[in-house]
């Protein structure tokens, strides 16, 4: 992202990547047999919607550079132990019809709650994309309004604490602190309730987007839009060290020793705990830095992925209008039973409480051939085992992967060996070989708990994209707003311009106005 703008702005951009193909978590590979496409991190572009990357079309991604999105009405099915089911639309009323099954008191709440919440998406949104505020001025300027006073709560306390303070029902509490339990950190955790205050308005507001023949359409338009302007990227790269001069940085060097030197800026999308000390060999940093890198807590969990090509969708025994969904989970009911299983996960125990069934290929025609499905099994693990730690995975991964095939069967008419044509899971070991920058296989970095977000991320007084060596900046999840698809980048490079490229002579909005 951070390099599309810049190319777009006139400069000679080069992205130098470590993969065969573009897109981090944002990628789509052929896992199974060939023409079954698979994402193998990001399968919905939610949080990117209100980015006006997409919602002004900047780059013209939509425009000129084949990037679509189809939406999912249907968002999420709910299927609790005893066959009750509850379901989730991007349309508020039918939600609340579906709530209102379990609890009249709490449908309203649910109407309530996102009524209120509503009013401040706006805003919320708008600090996603914007270069964050110190600590201490968001707190200044929040504490002026009740509003703000209320946002500053919800970022210190559970996501359960908020939602036993407005539902009832101890299926609806479960299904929605879900939601917030995708930050990857337990829901009954303090400093985690802003994941609530923030995910469901924020679905309602604008609806699960699905990119077009997978979660890499999105790194591929930007491929596009990136040669168009003139830059280079070079793939299957993978930089050792930055090449520093001085108190600066002057370029990188990759692991076969070649040097790419860098005029005006490097910008580094990767974990600041790769970077720092290692990537800067000789570099005094300041004070403490190095100590508050390795001080950064990972999330409680991580995700193990297993992905099936299909001759038809799964049909579900519970009927309901579940197929119709595009995203399944089965849910505890019990509330006791729902909290041991996140600390299982927190003390090393491959639990199969967690567990979603996504399907893009029912709203997303590209992804399988004609008549083809594909099923991507979306699960929380641990990365470091309880006997063996993170090495295990190699033995026990299939064995796990089996455990998940087997509870989906339990619960489906069609999941016999006659429906799969093929199949492949990555475990939270896997996800880290696959991507370095993932370390734990953590696709948020490091947690985002509210004392590692907003000003604080990715650390206090180094939020604003300048890394301590002068002309290194950084992007993506180790930077605001966090981990997940959202092209923050953007950011980033209005930062890196009004350093190193305009130094306040030209404007943002100039840039933009570029053909």
């Amino acid at each position: 992202t951070v390099a599309a703008y810049l190319a777009k702005a006139g400069l000679n951009v080069c992205v130098v990547h470590d993969q065969d193909q573009v897109g981090g978590g944002a990628i789509t590979k052929e896992l199974t047999i060939p023409g079954f496409k698979h994402d193998i991190c990001s399968v919905a572009h939610y949080m990117l919607m209100a980015n006006p990357l997409i919602k002004n079309d900047e780059l013209k991604l939509m425009a000129k550079f084949g990037l679509n999105y189809v939406w999912a009405e249907n968002l999420t099915g709910v299927i609790f132990a005893d066959d009750t089911v509850l379901e989730m639309h991007r349309d508020l009323d039918k939600t609340c019809q579906s709530i209102a099954k379990f609890s009249e008191h709490d449908a309203e709440a649910y109407r309530k709650f996102n009524e209120i919440t509503l009013q401040q998406l706006d805003m919320i949104t708008m600090g996603m994309f914007s270069a964050p505020p110190s600590v201490a001025a968001a707190a200044a300027m929040m504490e002026q309004s009740p509003q703000g006073q209320a946002l500053m709560r919800a970022s210190a306390v559970s996501c359960w604490d908020l939602v036993e303070e407005y539902f009832e029902n101890d299926k609806i509490k479960i299904a929605l602190s879900r939601y917030a339990s995708e930050m990857m950190i337990s829901p009954f955790h303090k400093g985690t309730g802003f994941g609530f205050f923030f995910v469901l308005p924020y679905m309602h507001k604008y609806g699960g987007a699905v990119p077009v023949g997978g979660s890499g359409e999105l790194s591929e338009s930007l491929a596009r839009c990136i040669k168009a302007h003139g830059g280079t990227i070079k793939l299957s790269s993978p930089v050792k060290t930055f090449k520093i001069s001085g108190d600066e940085v002057s370029g990188v060097v990759l692991t076969t020793g070649e040097e790419i030197l860098a005029g005006k800026a490097v910008v580094a999308n990767l974990n600041i705990k790769q970077m720092f000390p290692k990537m800067v060999p000789g570099f005094d940093l300041p004070e403490n830095f190095e100590q508050n890198v390795k001080n950064l807590l990972h999330c409680n969990y991580f995700a193990f992925a297993e992905h099936f090509a299909l001759n038809e969708a799964p049909k579900f025994k519970v009927g309901q209008g579940v197929d119709d969904f595009f995203w399944v989970e089965y849910s505890h009911s019990d509330v006791e039973e729902y909290a041991k299983a996140f600390l299982d996960l927190e003390f090393g125990y491959p639990v199969r409480d967690f567990v979603a069934y996504v399907h893009q290929s029912k709203i997303d025609k590209a992804r399988a051939p004609e008549g083809k499905h594909i099923l991507h099994i979306y699960a929380f693990a641990p990365y470091d085992l309880k006997d063996g730690g993170a090495k295990r995975w190699d033995d026990i991964g299939q064995e796990v992967a089996d455990g998940f095939l087997e509870d989906l069967r339990s619960i489906t008419t069609n999941m016999g060996d006659e429906n799969i044509l093929g199949r492949s899971f990555m475990t939270p070991l896997d996800i880290e070989r696959h991507n370095p920058a993932m370390i734990k296989g953590d696709f948020l970095h490091f947690a985002m708990y509210n004392w590692q977000t907003g000003g604080n991320r990715p650390l206090p007084g180094w939020s604003s994209y300048r890394m301590p060596v002068k002309r290194l900046y950084m992007c993506g999840a180790s930077t605001h707003p966090g981990g997940g698809v959202t092209c923050a980048g953007r950011t980033a490079a209005q930062v890196v311009m009004e350093d190193c490229i305009f130094h306040g002579k030209r404007t943002w909005a100039w840039i933009l106005r570029r053909s």
